[in-house]
């Protein structure tokens, strides 16, 4: 569900590990059913041709050679449909009414495992989410909703077993830390912006990164997830980087600081809470030499004093990649935590 730039990109993973996947997994991948807002709905139980849907969708033209159409009531289809793994992959939307949400539901209900790259739903509605792939013996994976593929999720809930995250710090927004580094270096913030979007890093919508909505999101995913919280993103104190002056980055620099975006999450008694910021780190700080669009995660956990995970200037690859490690986790049957 969703074949816009990652559903393409994991089309492509798949084609490329296709003889990989048989051979060192005896996983045989074949998609069934592709559903989008733009290029229509289609289903071939055979297997649709994906080299030829990717060639279609790149032209901005309907897939509907590929296969039989089918009702855009995606809900409706999902219950009926004839698929072992539902891959969600729409775009996200800051509300706690979640149009993907019933389509996972309903791929859970009717025992489909679920992997998304949505990060609206996950962070609404995870305990929920996770409960009922638990109680319907499904798995429901979203490796791809934080990090791109540097495995947050998998490291803390299947590797780091019984270690207890206590706080983290860090730098999630990519175009964000791409911008401020802009300007570090002697560019203007609308300079910065424009190469951003240049790039392709922008958002349709620029406020998800510019007024930190994008980290905001992920800082509550890591803290629901990872800590039992139950926060949303409309409830944290937030802020982008929407307005802040090229001088001010260039003279924090000159003073042996650097202007770094950084989310946190701490608990406070049995409290989990969250805030996103601008702030002036220290040089020895180890997120200050986060560079362009890469990003980190520092966590403490009362069992590893400091662990710091860094993934260097990621794309839609990468996040395409967590989708296909957790379509692969689900095969090996590591389904949840």
């Amino acid at each position: 569900m969703g074949f816009g730039n990652v559903g393409r990109e994991f089309a492509r993973l798949l084609l490329e590990r296709r003889s990989e996947l048989r051979r060192e997994l005896g996983l045989e991948a074949h998609v069934v059913a592709i559903l989008t807002g733009r290029h229509g709905c289609v289903e071939n139980l055979k297997g649709i041709d994906l080299r030829k849907a990717l060639r279609l969708a790149e032209a901005d033209r309907p897939l509907t050679s590929c296969g039989r159409a089918i009702a855009a009531d995606s809900v409706a289809y999902v219950r009926r449909a004839r698929a072992d793994v539902v891959v969600e992959i729409t775009p996200l939307r800051i509300a706690a009414e979640q149009p993907a949400l019933d389509r996972i539901v309903a791929a859970l209900t009717s025992g489909k495992h679920v992997i998304t790259a949505n990060k609206g739903p996950v962070v609404y509605h995870y305990a929920r989410l996770r409960d009922l792939a638990r109680r319907k013996h499904v798995g429901f994976r979203c490796e791809g909703t934080v990090m791109d593929g540097a495995p947050v999720f998998n490291l803390f809930q299947e590797t780091l077993r019984g270690a207890h995250v206590e706080s983290f710090e860090g730098i999630l927004n990519s175009t964000s830390n791409y911008i401020l580094s802009e300007m570090e270096a002697g560019r203007s913030y609308e300079d910065g912006v424009e190469a951003a979007r240049r790039m392709g890093f922008l958002e349709t919508d620029p406020s998800m990164d510019l007024e930190g909505w994008d980290a905001t999101v992920k800082a509550c995913l890591l803290a629901n997830v990872l800590m039992g919280g139950r926060l949303r993103p409309e409830a944290v104190p937030r802020q982008g980087i929407a307005g802040i002056r090229a001088g001010r980055v260039q003279e924090a620099r000159a003073l042996g600081r650097r202007v770094k975006q950084v989310a946190r999450g701490w608990k406070e008694g049995r409290e989990v809470r969250v805030s996103v910021s601008v702030e002036e780190l220290p040089l020895d700080h180890p997120l200050a030499a986060i560079e362009g669009t890469s990003n980190a995660l520092l966590v403490r956990t009362d069992m590893l004093k400091e662990l710091l995970l860094s993934e260097r200037d990621p794309g839609l690859r990468q996040t395409a990649f967590a989708v296909y490690s957790d379509l692969i986790a689900i095969h090996e049957g590591r389904w949840l935590p």
